[in-house]
């Protein structure tokens, strides 16, 4: 008994670490431009608030983007696009496909010191929503052990 233990103790640390290594983004459903997406969005856009100053939201979100969502595949192409912009106390992370479909918009806005809104826009077909939006949360507050982490220059 003991080995079988070892046996699934070994299976599970490999699963883990191969799913560490292919981190897997869907390319669909995404919408042709940004209006369409914000219009044709989950709930006219999923919105948390956190406990964080946006620009350090928005560095530990683009951080996870660019380790976790950004990828190149065989078949598709997913690209992170971002824009912080101090003088409005605001920034903007895009996924998009290699076409430029827009499959998500992250808003990260300053609503008070140390504090953030996020509005997450993700196309109405988009399944899981909501747990989306949580792993989001997660990744804006640098949570997210798998894609939070610092990559080297």
């Amino acid at each position: 008994m003991k080995n079988y233990s070892k046996i699934l103790f070994l299976l599970f640390i490999s699963f883990y670490i191969s799913g560490c290594q292919s981190n897997q983004f869907v390319t669909t459903p995404n919408l042709p431009t940004e209006a369409t997406l914000v219009a044709d969005s989950v709930g006219n856009g999923l919105e948390a608030e956190l406990n964080i100053d946006y620009v350090t939201a928005f560095k530990n979100l683009r951080m996870a983007y660019n380790q976790c969502v950004a990828f190149t595949g065989e078949k598709d192409f997913v690209f992170t696009d971002n824009k912080l912009e101090k003088d409005l106390e605001m920034g903007t992370i895009f996924a998009r496909t290699e076409g430029g479909a827009y499959l998500s918009k992250t808003l990260i806005e300053s609503v008070a010191k140390d504090k953030t809104r996020m509005t997450l826009f993700l196309p109405s077909r988009y399944k899981f929503a909501q747990a989306r939006l949580k792993l989001d949360v997660k990744r804006a507050l640098g949570q997210d052990p798998l894609c939070n982490v610092a990559q080297a220059l």
